[in-house]
């Protein structure tokens, strides 16, 4: 019985990995979008201190990952 070779994706499986791709990249921006307004609502928010740094740290881990981090 002959089984698949482990390899490069073929052809036909490249539109599919890029749309998945994108779309993951998409998910991750509007999380970033959202961790944003937050943490700008948050900022002056003494109760929402410790979430804030949780969702700032959540954002930039996404920015890195995306290569978009702008170094603030």
């Amino acid at each position: 019985m002959d089984y698949p070779v482990a390899g490069p994706a073929s052809e036909e499986d490249l539109p599919a990995m890029l749309v998945d791709s994108a779309i993951s990249h998409c998910e991750k921006l509007r999380r970033v979008l959202e961790l944003e307004g937050w943490v700008k609502e948050g900022h002056d928010n003494p109760m929402l201190a410790a979430p804030c740094r949780k969702w700032q740290e959540e954002r930039e881990h996404l920015l890195a990952e995306l290569h978009l981090n702008d170094g603030s």
